[in-house]
């Protein structure tokens, strides 16, 4: 795997965090069983990721709690 900038870590690990999100919400829906914790993990990453500087412009314009309701 190549070396990426600390812009491009964060903007995958938003990618990668909001698609795993996505995942479980439509597992959920289904009836499917989810892992509360994993939800959870998830969201506080994409908040703390909120504290980029950088965060609003790349994506992160949203309240994560209101989008993906713990």
């Amino acid at each position: 795997m190549k070396t990426l900038s600390a812009q491009e870590t964060l903007l995958y690990m938003v990618q990668r965090l909001t698609a795993y999100l996505e995942e479980l919400r439509e597992a959920r829906a289904e009836g499917e069983d989810f892992a509360y914790g994993e939800k959870t993990a998830y969201t506080e990453c994409l908040e703390l990721i909120q504290l980029w500087e950088g965060a609003k412009e790349n994506g992160l314009d949203y309240e994560i709690e209101k989008k993906y309701p713990l």
